[in-house]
């Protein structure tokens, strides 16, 4: 058996978590699911190690990385995160796989594989590397935009964006006093480009500044609708997979 522990503050993402796992290794015990940085030191104080830890990296009390550094875990870490600043797919340790949320099955079942191939070697987490690539990561986020007008070449500061959108398979940025710019760059890219702390993908076709959102509406079914200025037609809707990982990132 596979003794896996679930660190995740998300109930619902534990919840469909716990199902992935289970359906696609029909090997995985799940041991514990836990919600906070304390209680997992705790639990990982007085147990015996899991083979495998899905780990949450935002939790309602810090950055799960504190656990490594109050308890020593010899196990293999699966990170998940719905923030790209927290990627660690780079780092090129054995030990550690990343996933970024909402989980996609196909993608957890490889990392379930790395984890079938590691899972006789042993396992060490340098989190302070860990942290240390973090950071450096954070200063390479885009400061502005170069867009053409014309004949002409204006620079947009990151902050002065609203929101980026597509439009007829085509990117743009609109600027908090209200003017459009194609862009060259997909949402997809421009995901990896962004600080999250201050952008983020409602949906398929919007990506929006904190600081461009002037009303949140609570729908039913537990859908969220957003208004935002420069104001857009009818709004905007979050993804109702999104919607959990949305109020975290609201809540920071």
């Amino acid at each position: 058996m596979i003794r896996t522990l679930i660190i995740e503050d998300e109930e619902t993402a534990a919840t469909r978590l716990e199902n992935l796992l289970q359906r696609i290794e029909p090997e995985i015990n799940i041991v514990g699911r836990l919600d906070s940085v304390e209680a997992s030191v705790k639990w990982l104080q007085s147990n015996p190690a899991p083979d495998l830890l899905m780990l949450d990296i935002q939790l309602g009390d810090g950055l799960s990385f504190e656990i490594f550094r109050k308890v020593k875990v010899d196990s293999f870490v699966i990170f998940t995160t719905a923030y790209d600043e927290y990627a660690i797919k780079a780092f090129g340790l054995n030990s550690i796989d990343y996933l970024l949320k909402p989980v996609e099955e196909a993608k957890l079942k490889l990392s379930l594989e790395k984890f079938n191939k590691l899972r006789s070697t042993s396992t060490s987490i340098d989190i302070e590397k860990i942290v240390g690539m973090i950071e450096s990561r954070k200063s390479q986020f885009k400061k502005r935009f170069v867009v053409n007008i014309a004949d002409k070449i204006k620079m947009v500061e990151t902050r002065e964006v609203a929101y980026f959108y597509t439009m007829e398979k085509f990117s743009f940025l609109c600027t908090l006093d209200n003017f459009h710019f194609p862009l060259e760059f997909s949402l997809d890219h421009l995901e990896s480009l962004l600080d999250p702390e201050f952008f983020y993908r409602v949906n398929r076709q919007y990506i929006i500044n904190f600081s461009s959102i002037s009303k949140i509406l609570l729908l039913s079914k537990s859908r969220i609708k957003i208004e935002v200025q420069p104001p857009i037609k009818d709004g905007l809707m979050v993804s109702s997979a999104r919607t959990p990982e949305f109020r975290k990132w609201l809540d920071r």
